[in-house]
């Protein structure tokens, strides 16, 4: 097995491409209202998006839900998820102010390389069914449907 994470798709001569001025960090509990805001500005949907859903995400694998901030201001964010077996992304939002220069894309580039040294060796990408954005946005990084794999979803709770 290599050692090495090496993207690829699109990330072929992409790295770096992020504003400068943008930082990357794991989300800390004091940033959930944000999150929250940021989704209501830029990925609307979900049914968890509420601040106990996201306390609960917060108590494993907290690296793994990355924020990216311009100074003191929350443009972007990606959780992913690695339970031993089979890694996910999902929640990747930019706000709309921010879009179109490489946040979305370094965040999921960040994302997948610790997911690859947790010893992922596939990723499921969930994305909205009714953004027209997200289709091309992941085909472009590598991703694409998977004809074996229909995901269905059952509610345990009420949907806010």
């Amino acid at each position: 097995m290599t050692t090495d994470y090496t993207p690829t798709g699109a990330w072929v001569g992409r790295e770096g491409r992020a504003d400068v001025a943008i930082s990357y960090r794991a989300c800390r509990p004091e940033d959930i209202e944000r999150v929250l805001e940021l989704w209501r500005n830029g990925a609307p949907g979900g049914s968890t998006n509420n601040a106990a859903a996201l306390e609960t995400r917060l108590v494993r694998d907290r690296e793994l839900f990355l924020l990216a901030w311009e100074g003191d201001a929350l443009v972007g964010c990606l959780i992913g998820a690695w339970d031993g077996w089979r890694s996910n992304m999902y929640r990747l939002a930019v706000h709309p102010d921010y879009r179109r220069r490489g946040i979305a894309s370094e965040l999921v580039r960040r994302v997948e390389e610790m997911l690859w040294k947790l010893g992922a060796s596939r990723i499921y990408a969930l994305a909205l069914l009714d953004s027209p954005e997200a289709g091309p946005f992941w085909t472009a990084l590598g991703y694409a449907p998977d004809s074996d794999i229909d995901p269905l979803v059952k509610n345990l709770r009420p949907v806010d």
